[in-house]
């Protein structure tokens, strides 16, 4: 048996992947401890592991409550670099001894370090002090350096000369560097005996011992040979829900009263003040005839949809996507992958600069269109109900996607290591 910590925080989506690796690890025997903030303690704790609370409650809701969020939120595209140092403040800067104080109690005995790639920043420095060796669970491939392609320059990267390429990721690195304080993680790997870094958040995780990529290779496509050898492809990890979660009765009853929903999901960055953003969606595309299941995260959208039958915070998307036509989600990875593996077609409604990647990806795919504004969702939900291609598309893709298991993967690798260290 070996002694496995797995560290993430802020959105569900970047939490949430993670969870069914810890539950593979648990149920293997390992002694598992899950470092999250106190946001997600009712996720976590009937998990079958060990729930330590992050120093700082970066969660939805904490972030939620947060008048600053809230502003920058609604308009995240002109908000990229604020959010990035928000988000930086509210992981870490805001108290860097309490945050490092709690991973040192999460990871303390630690054969191995799960961590999410941003947090790596914070989590590899503490790892190597308790002498544990660490993985990268990496949710942003498109992230991944290469000189053969361009950093997402809007919703994609471009196949620049070389040079070219190795000149953008560069001046990305930079500009990360100042976005996420390097500055202050720097200080702190001063104190942990490391050498600077550049970049940190956004580079930390290359000193990973191993990086599994937690996407579909045929959804994302071939990586670039220069990728570290360190790197390997494991596939999507869909977490199925809170344990013990089921859809409630009235919902069941609504979704068997008549054809299969679209869902409409945002995720929990995208849900501050997104009451009319639902309202307005599930009114269009009521008006051409097509129902609408509305999961809208946040309890404060609920005023907004209170006259619709089957508008929920939350039900596990699991079980209720095989029973839907349609996916309209943020195009946060957990929405994606979910939604794909369900073999759903989706309209991504992007807000965040992955979200743009993902909104073109599934274009590109055939699978699902981008739509920027609910005008657009409404359109674009009209016109995947109207092509069965659409639908046939996504079906064939999420039977490859059923063939592969991320969660397995990256569990395997860590439990490999601990097996290694041991």
């Amino acid at each position: 048996m070996a002694r496995i910590a797995v560290a993430s925080a802020v959105y569900l989506g970047d939490v949430a992947p993670y969870i069914p690796v810890a539950t593979r690890l648990a149920r293997a025997d390992h002694d598992v401890t899950f470092v999250a903030p106190e946001g997600f303690r009712s996720v976590l704790e009937p998990e079958p592991f060990r729930f330590v609370p992050y120093g700082l409650d970066s969660s939805p809701a904490a972030m939620h409550a947060d008048p600053e969020h809230a502003r920058l939120m609604r308009h995240p595209y002109r908000n990229t670099a604020r959010l990035g140092a928000y988000w930086h403040h509210r992981t870490f800067a805001a108290d860097p001894e309490r945050a490092l104080a709690s991973l040192s109690s999460g990871f303390d005995g630690a054969d191995v370090v799960v961590s999410h790639p941003t947090m790596c920043s914070i989590t590899i420095p503490v790892a190597r002090s308790v002498g544990a060796r660490v993985v990268a669970g990496q949710l942003f491939p498109m992230m991944i350096p290469t000189e053969h392609w361009s950093p997402p320059l809007g919703s994609r990267a471009r196949r620049f000369p070389r040079p070219v390429n190795r000149l953008l990721w560069r001046t990305l690195r930079r500009m990360t560097a100042r976005t996420f304080g390097d500055d202050v993680l720097n200080e702190v790997r001063a104190e942990y005996g490391l050498r600077p870094l550049v970049g940190n958040a956004g580079w930390a995780w290359t000193e990973a011992d191993r990086t599994v990529v937690l996407v579909s290779p045929a959804y994302y496509g071939d990586g670039a040979p220069d990728w570290p050898a360190s790197v390997v492809w494991g596939g999507f990890s869909i977490w199925p829900g809170p344990t013990g979660a089921r859809i409630d009765d009235e919902l069941e009853e609504y979704i068997a009263d008549g054809e299969p929903p679209v869902v409409v999901t945002l995720g929990t960055s995208a849900t501050t003040g997104a009451g009319e953003r639902f309202a307005a969606i599930a009114a269009g595309v009521r008006d051409a005839g097509i129902r609408t299941v509305l999961l809208v995260g946040d309890t404060a959208n609920l005023a907004a949809v209170a006259d619709h039958p089957a508008a929920r915070t939350f039900a596990p998307l699991a079980p209720l996507l095989p029973r839907c036509r349609a996916a309209v989600v943020s195009g946060a990875l957990g929405g994606i992958a979910t939604a794909l593996t369900a073999g759903v077609p989706v309209v991504v409604h992007p807000q965040l600069f992955d979200q743009l990647w993902h909104a073109r990806r599934v274009e590109e795919l055939g699978v699902g269109l981008a739509a920027r504004t609910p005008r657009q969702v409404i359109s674009a939900v009209r016109r995947i109900v109207a092509d069965p291609g659409f639908a046939h598309r996504a079906a064939d893709l999420g039977a490859r996607l059923r063939t592969e298991d991320g969660a397995a993967v990256l569990a395997d690798v860590a439990a490999g290591l601990a097996s290694a260290r041991t």
